[in-house]
């Protein structure tokens, strides 16, 4: 018989048995675990919820479960003494090789029902957010591969050993392994438990399901290649393990392969492309030490992403004057980008690429020679890097079919003169809105072939810009202009929660109380929504970003953040008073000090003033209240003792639930009682609007807020209370 046909009887026979049955349904039940008990990741997106969730915790299960069901079928011959009479029929190998290929296939039913049985559940609950394509591929790419390591590994000991006990054993090692301190921060190595920290319900997930293929694709050329050495020892004649090895590696071609695979796998791990080997610490005097500064007539470039590779071409051009015999110049690059020519005046010049990172740049060295009005032009691209400190994060430079984001250098490089300002064309899809933080675009040309050409002028030649499929929302209240910039998939949404009603009640209000944004500077503001790789979100002159997260369907459902959607949406546009323009020192010692805590009681003033004071007390205060009393009666609150003995995932739910009640409940109600010690609402908004306006530039202590009410952290104490 051939190979196929020992595979079409093992199929045949491994589907009939009840025991395949039950490991598939145990293993589609996984998921389930994540959408209802153990939620892994809790960033509120609607694709993390739904699809993440049940994702992650089915790529751990089903690892687990796949492990245990090819040792269960790999010690079927051992257990019941046929071993003799299979071997006397087929070559044990053949026979081996045809079982692992049968456990893999019921891998893949069990992976398509898989994603038949929650298709329904998870389409009716994303409602206008769910992504069919995001939805297939997380399943294929994190927990079918998972099914199939599993197996590897379990076959891989049980091979080489031949006993059910001794690879039980080593699989527990590699799965707590899997999860220790040492693997955590490096996103290949994490073979049962991926790193995927978020998945965007708007802006596109090519980089986590590109880094995740990638983890994929390491693990099973590298178990395949280990695999195939553990074919080596396949029992030969009774000899036992090492007689056995000495007749079976005559077949030369077994670990010339295995070795082969070995090597490739070891190329992809130290090949990786997303993140560069720059040491943590960065030397920020070496980043900006570029050499003598040069005097700059104009500087010009011309940008293209290629969407296809996820790649960009640039083009940059410096018209220079060198009064100086010659310059050693270094130039500013991205770390993932190659520097395919340089020229002075049309003739190439000689560069040099330096091998020491810092941060996500590196530099080029060449000489430039002394002349007037020289043109020196430079092209260069690639793939952009990250900065390999943070290689669990998947944040910073992105080029994407969904979304564009270039960071420090990963637009256009830098000679490091820094008073010098350029023009800079970018090329993008006639869908795709520009958006810069410097905020110079002036000119928008449709290229009639899909694609428009954004030009920012006089910017600085180190900006960030976001480009996505945006729509927006343009409100002027109390004499301020706003712009909101969010991605069309939240439109429906935004549109239910009234985002232009609620823009202008809160820059109504929070002007009138707590004075205008001093970060604007007479600009108009600009508010753009940002990716949930962004976690957080940030301000500059004029122009402020906000993750999506902030916006997502989850957010805007949070009781903890007011009453409904539009308040919740007013509390995360109030972060732009506190948190953005007078940003918070959060005190290790005081952890409910945060921006949550000013921006919660802002809402309940805001609210209070528009429905009445039986609206705030009963959707605010006694919120507040009631959450900081359950607190108070917890056991675990009473006895923290207690939490280093329990499990590590219910120890941490815990502490971040009584963290978000401290934030978003206690801190609240501490600021509303601290109004009245101090003379009511009317003096505590003199106080915030003090606090609002002053030290823009520094962080805002709980000791200076106390201090400006002119009281004590003793006086404010709410536990008591209770």
């Amino acid at each position: 018989m051939s190979f196929f046909s020992y595979l079409r009887v093992e199929i045949s026979r491994i589907f009939k048995s009840k025991t395949t049955w039950l490991f598939i349904v145990l293993t589609m039940a996984t998921p389930l675990v994540g959408l209802t008990i153990f939620k892994p990741n809790n960033v509120e997106t609607a694709a993390t919820q739904m699809i993440l969730n049940p994702v992650l915790t089915g790529t751990i299960g089903g690892a687990i479960l796949f492990a245990l069901f090819t040792l269960f079928e790999l010690n079927r011959v051992n257990k019941y003494g046929v071993s003799m009479l299979t071997d006397a029929i087929a070559s044990p190998m053949v026979l081996y090789i045809a079982k692992i290929s049968a456990i893999f296939t019921v891998s893949i039913v069990t992976i398509f029902l898989t994603i038949l049985m929650y298709l329904p559940y998870t389409f009716i609950n994303m409602e206008s957010f769910f992504n069919a394509k995001l939805y297939i591929c997380a399943y294929l790419i994190y927990m079918l591969p998972s099914m199939w390591i599993g197996s590897l590994f379990a076959a891989i000991f049980y091979k080489i050993s031949n006993r059910l006990d001794i690879s039980f054993v080593f699989l527990a090692a590699c799965v707590l392994f899997s999860f220790s301190d040492f693997l955590t921060e490096d996103f290949i190595l994490r073979w049962i438990n991926p790193n995927i920290p978020v998945f965007s319900d708007g802006f596109g997930n090519y980089k986590v399901l590109l880094t995740g293929l990638y983890n994929r694709l390491f693990w099973i050329i590298f178990l395949v290649g280990i695999w195939v050495i553990s074919l080596l020892f396949t029992r030969k004649y009774e000899e036992g393990i090492w007689g056995s090895l000495q007749h079976n590696i005559k077949k030369y071609h077994l670990p010339i392969l295995a070795i082969g695979l070995i090597i490739l796998s070891i190329n992809i791990y130290f090949k990786q492309p997303f993140y560069n080997n720059a040491p943590p610490e960065v030397d920020w005097d070496a980043i900006r030490n570029t050499g003598l500064e040069l005097k700059f007539k104009s500087v010009t470039a011309e940008v293209t992403p290629n969407f296809s590779k996820n790649t960009m071409y640039g083009k940059i051009r410096y018209v220079v004057t060198n009064p100086i015999p010659s310059v050693e110049k270094r130039l500013i690059i991205n770390s993932g980008y190659k520097l395919y020519s340089a020229t002075i005046d049309g003739e190439d010049i000689e560069y040099m690429e330096l091998p020491d990172e810092q941060f996500v740049l590196k530099h080029y060295q060449f000489n430039i020679p002394s002349g007037t009005d020289m043109v020196l032009e430079i092209e260069y691209g690639g793939y952009p890097k990250n900065w390999g400190a943070y290689k669990t994060s998947l944040g910073g430079s992105e080029i994407s079919p969904k979304n564009i984001e270039l960071r420090t250098h990963a637009l256009i490089p830098s000679l490091g003169v820094y008073g010098s300002t350029v023009d800079v064309s970018v090329v993008l899809p006639d869908t795709f809105t520009l958006l810069s933080l410097d905020g110079n675009i002036q000119d928008i040309v449709d290229n009639n072939d899909g694609t428009k050409t954004w030009t920012l002028r006089n910017s600085y030649d180190s900006f960030d810009i976001f480009a996505s499929d945006y729509n927006c929302k343009s409100i002027v209240a109390d004499e301020m202009t706003a712009e909101f910039y969010f991605h069309e998939n939240f439109t429906e949404l935004l549109e239910e929660n009234d985002v232009e009603e609620v823009l202008t009640d809160v820059f109504n209000y929070c002007t009138e109380h707590f004075g205008p944004l001093n970060y604007l500077k007479n600009k108009n503001l600009i508010l753009i929504q940002t990716s949930a790789f962004n976690f957080g979100g940030g301000a500059t002159d004029g122009i402020s970003n906000m993750s999506e997260t902030s916006f997502s369907i989850y957010s805007l459902t949070d009781p903890i953040k007011g009453a409904v959607g539009k308040e919740i949406l007013a509390h995360e546009i109030i972060h732009q008073w506190w948190g953005l323009n007078r940003m918070i020192w959060e005190d290790p010692d005081t952890p409910e000090w945060t921006s949550e805590g000013l921006t919660v009681y802002s809402t309940y003033r805001l609210y209070k003033e528009k429905y009445g004071e039986e609206y705030g007390q009963k959707h605010y205060v006694d919120q507040w209240e009631s959450a900081v009393k359950e607190m108070e009666r917890n056991f675990y609150h009473r006895h923290l003792e207690y939490l280093d003995i329990m499990p590590e995932n219910f120890a941490a739910y815990l502490r971040v639930r009584e963290l978000e009640i401290k934030k978003y409940c206690l801190m609240p109600l501490k600021i509303h009682k601290a109004a009245k010690l101090i003379g009511g609402e009317e003096a505590m908004d003199e106080v915030l609007s003090k606090l609002s306006s002053s030290n823009q530039y520094e962080q805002l202590t709980f000791q200076e807020f106390l201090d400006a009410c002119g009281l004590t952290k003793e006086v404010l104490e709410i536990e008591k209370d209770f």
